[in-house]
């Protein structure tokens, strides 16, 4: 018997940046098909950083190979996104990026927010597939006031769109998860 949801989803289309939106909007009507609007806000914006990297990455490198987007329940429970792209070369996740760029941040985003996730580049072509997973037990301890309100204040920077508002807000969450939870129960 699963005792997970069960809808799964898949999008093919060409590369270009008009397809972002669609992806975004088939996410999201997969966990609203399948009652899981937690991972909305979170699992919307991944996608659209991933989709958004595979679509500029086919641009700059010529490519008109259509872009594969398939989302997925795991046998444990979690939703999994992989973006595919037909070209050439491998991501290069930045570690910095200044206020003044207008891009780079799509991998950082999706290491600093999903569960797991990576890039593989197997297969008998070009191209690479990123993918991300989201949905395991909460990471935040329960009753945590603090907590609950810098991811409130991270789900609004997400809803504004603001990719510098995004990364700070991402960082503050990290770091009093870090500060309050993990080096005093590290102490103990």
């Amino acid at each position: 018997m699963r005792t997970h949801p069960t809808p799964d989803c898949s999008l093919v289309f060409p590369p270009h940046p008009a397809w972002v939106r669609a992806a975004r909007e088939i996410v999201r009507t997969l966990l609203l098909a399948s009652r899981r609007t937690d991972l909305t806000d979170t699992a919307v914006a991944l996608t659209s950083e991933a989709v958004t990297n595979a679509v500029n990455a086919c641009g700059a490198k010529d490519c008109d190979i259509p872009v594969a987007l398939f989302a997925e329940w795991t046998e444990t429970g979690q939703l999994r996104v992989l973006v595919h792209d037909g070209a050439a070369g491998l991501p290069v996740r930045r570690e910095k990026v200044s206020p003044e760029d207008e891009s780079g941040r799509g991998l950082m985003l999706i290491a600093s927010d999903a569960d797991a996730w990576g890039v593989c580049a197997h297969g008998p072509g070009p191209g690479k597939a990123t993918w991300f997973e989201l949905g395991r037990a909460s990471k935040s301890p329960v009753g945590c006031t603090d907590c609950d309100t810098l991811r409130d204040a991270r789900r609004t920077a997400v809803a504004d769109g603001d990719p510098e508002k995004i990364t700070d807000a991402t960082i503050a969450v990290r770091q009093h998860f870090r500060s309050a939870h993990i080096l005093p129960a590290a102490a103990k």
